[in-house]
Parts: structure tokens; C-alpha cells; sequence
């Protein structure tokens, strides 16, 4: 008896949703019943499934799901668009642009092709570019998809309204999935946090908690709200859990500070080394990985930026966001990249960068905070006051360490 494929696919993904690790692929993918367009749809099963857990370990299947659809057609562009979302994903944004490229010369109205695009360029640092891509987006299909990334381009480039009003749009358009909407919500709730705006931030998050109560990036980001709010046994909670159901890396550092200090000295180097080890595994598919088999193994901004706040191996440090900035000159890297600098002791350097950072007007004190520092260093005393001000200003508690040292630098600048 030949089963219907319809239904084969159906179970497939209901097995996905249950036990990823334990799902039976082989039998599956090798069914002559199956089309391509089932297995486009299974590898979109399997990112979803990473959007919701981030277990990096989804994507061989959700690659090998994309592969098989392009071998039973070759021009198939959804299993082109799914490639490109799983290149972009794993920060191979060169193979992500060529995926979308070849989608969109056979149907040059992919609004998926575009937005992708415009992700790929957001993370270069080609923000020209992006506001193109996801204009062409929006203007295609205006829906959750579209006006989130919009709004994340606006608020990384300083609109912080136009942001937070077109992610508002995205979650009342809504999405296919509760964690699509949670996201959205998790995002307006960091947005609000940026502004100082602690009780909005939280509603937002109480609520894409309900959503998604299990996602990892929900929890960290209510850790977040918490730890502004110096409640820190619930912070501490939020971040445990986010890591138990998938380390990453801004949780294990944000619980780490949080071991740190409250005094937890061990356990705070435990979580610290984690960090390290979450970046230097040569894990295949891990989307940290720095090592061989990972295509950006030619720097690592989030690794520098870590070694950097923690005045670790600095040297490297250094090295890693330079190497980060020549292909990646994003607002994140080139952040990082002063702040490297200023923690190695070149200040001029550390200038010019954090100059070029400041032009986006990112509503980001950690970026006000460095800028501050930085003019600190070189004695410009009304400059660096200004920065130290305005990071205190966005957010009194914009982190557990160094909110304190600017308030304690502020301080000794208006005493001379």
C-alpha cells in the first residue's frame, strides 16, 4: 500500500515539532511520493523549529531538505529562497545573496528573495542598500515579515518612533507561528528597554512570553528588562532557563555578569568559559562556531566584544574585530572594534570608529557609554561628558557593570 504524500509530510513535520533529534530521515526523504515542493516545505519546518529552540543542529536537515528539492527541480525558487535563509542564517551572507540572486532571476517578485537580501545587507553594514531591499519587500507583501525588518533597520539607523510604530504593524498583521508575533513583541520590548522605557518593555515581554514560553530569546530578553530593573534573582532564573533549553551567547554572558556581581565568583567563570567554548567549538553548524568549518572563521565581533568587556586576552581581541570589520562593517562591529581599540590603549583609533558609529544614531547607550570613554581618554572633558550623559540618560541601568562606571566617571568629570 503506497501512503498519500500529503500525509507523509504531515507526519514528518508533526515529528519535527515533537523530537528533531529522534525524527527518522532517511525514510522519509527517500520516498518517490514526495516533491520537491514537500521538501521545501520540511526545510522551512526545520528552520522554524530553530527560530522557536535556536538549536543549531537543525540546519543539516533543513539543508538536506532544500538540496533534495533542487535536485527533483532545479529551478524550484522557494528551495532557493530557503537556501538563502539558511546561508543568512549561519552568517554566509555571500552564499545567502547568491541563493536569493538566483531566485529572483526567474521570478523577480519574491518578496522573501528581497527581504533576505536586505538582511545580508544590513549585517555588511551596506544600510543603503537594505532600506532598498525591504522598501521592495514591503511593497510586495506588507505583513509581519516585512515591517519587523523595517523597523529594525529604522531603529538601528536612530528613528526610533518610525520603529517602534512598524513593529507595532508587524504584530498586529501577525504571523503563521505565535513564536513569528513573539519575536516581534520580544524586539518592541528591547526598543522600549533601549529608551529607558522599563514598564512598556516588560508589558511587551510578559506578552511574548505567553507566546513563546519556551523560547530562548524571549527569556533573555525578559532577563534583560529584569536585570535593568536590579531584580536579580528573577534576571538570573530567566537566563538559567534560556540556557537550559539552548546556551547562547548573550545569555550565558548576561548570567555570568549577573554570578559576578552578586558575588558568585566560580560560577560566574563557569559561564564565561562557556562563552569562550560556545565560539572556539568546531561543531559543524554551530552558529558561533569560529573554527575551520565555519565560513567567517576570519573574525568574530561578538567574541572580540566579550574578551573586551571582560578585559580578556585583548590583544586577540583586537585582532578578532578587525579581521570582523573588513567584511562586516556593521554598526555592532564598528562599535566593537573602537571599544577594542580603547581597551588596547589606541584612543585616536578608537576615535575615528566610534565617530563613524555615532553618525547612525543608534538609540544604543552602550554606544553613547564607549563614545564617552573614549573622549575621556583623549581629555576632551565636555564630549565625553555629553556621551556619558546621554548613555545614563537612554537608560540609567543600560548594564550591570559598566552603567556604574560611567556614573562614576560622569561624577569625577563635573568635579574638575
Amino acid at each position: 500500500m503506497k501512503l498519500n504524500r500529503s500525509i507523509i509530510i504531515l507526519v514528518v513535520i508533526g515529528m519535527v515539532s515533537t523530537s528533531c533529534v529522534n525524527f527518522q530521515q532517511e525514510s522519509v526523504r527517500t520516498d518517490p511520493g514526495m516533491i520537491a515542493a514537500d521538501y521545501v516545505r520540511l526545510g522551512d519546518t526545520f528552520m522554524q523549529r530553530y527560530r522557536e529552540t535556536m538549536d543549531s543542529r537543525l540546519y543539516g536537515e533543513a539543508e538536506s531538505a532544500y538540496a533534495k528539492a533542487l535536485i527533483l527541480d532545479p529551478n524550484h525558487v522557494m528551495a532557493m529562497v530557503g537556501m538563502a535563509w539558511l546561508n543568512n542564517s549561519e552568517h554566509d551572507f555571500d552564499a545567502g545573496r547568491d541563493w536569493a540572486g538566483k531566485a529572483l532571476a526567474i521570478d523577480p517578485a519574491l518578496q522573501d528573495a528581497y527581504a533576505l537580501l536586505g538582511d545580508a545587507a544590513v549585517e555588511l553594514g551596506e544600510y543603503d542598500e537594505a532600506f532598498g531591499r525591504y522598501q521592495k519587500a514591503m511593497d510586495l507583501s506588507p505583513d509581519l515579515s516585512s515591517y519587523s525588518r523595517a523597523a529594525h533597520l529604522l531603529w538601528l539607523t536612530g528613528d526610533v518612533p518610525e520603529a517602534i510604530w512598524l513593529m507595532r504593524k508587524a504584530i498586529a498583521a501577525g504571523g503563521p507561528h505565535a513564536e513569528n508575533t513573539a519575536w516581534c513583541r520580544s524586539e518592541l520590548a528591547l526598543m522600549y528597554l533601549h529608551t529607558g522605557a522599563l514598564l512598556p518593555a516588560e508589558h511587551e515581554a510578559v506578552l511574548a512570553l505567553k507566546e513563546a514560553p519556551d523560547n530562548p530569546h524571549v527569556l533573555a530578553v525578559m532577563g534583560n528588562i529584569k536585570t535593568a530593573k536590579k531584580e536579580y534573582t528573577e534576571a538570573i532564573d530567566l537566563y538559567s532557563r534560556a540556557i537550559d533549553i539552548r546556551p547562547g551567547h548573550d545569555s550565558l554572558t548576561a548570567l555570568g555578569d549577573l554570578y559576578a556581581i552578586t558575588g558568585r565568583h566560580e560560577e560566574a567563570e563557569e559561564q564565561y568559559k562557556r562563552v569562550i567554548a560556545l565560539h572556539t567549538s568546531k561543531t559543524p553548524h554551530s552558529h558561533h562556531s569560529s573554527g575551520p568549518s565555519h565560513p567567517h572563521n576570519h573574525g568574530n565581533a561578538q567574541l572580540a566584544r566579550f574578551y573586551a568587556d571582560h578585559n580578556r586576552n585583548l590583544p586577540d581581541a583586537l585582532k578578532k574585530a578587525e579581521m570582523a570589520y573588513r567584511t562586516h562593517r556593521n554598526i555592532f562591529t564598528m562599535d566593537t572594534l573602537a571599544w577594542c581599540y580603547y581597551k588596547n590603549g589606541r584612543y585616536e583609533e578608537a576615535k575615528k570608529l566610534i565617530d563613524k558609529t555615532l553618525k547612525f544614531r543608534t538609540p544604543d547607550a552602550a554606544i553613547a557609554f564607549h563614545a564617552g570613554m573614549i573622549y575621556e581618554k583623549l581629555g576632551n572633558r565636555p564630549q565625553a561628558q555629553k556621551y556619558l550623559y546621554q548613555a545614563l540618560s537612554r537608560n540609567p541601568n543600560f548594564h550591570p557593570v559598566y552603567a556604574e562606571v560611567a556614573a562614576d566617571v560622569l561624577k569625577h568629570l563635573s568635579t574638575m
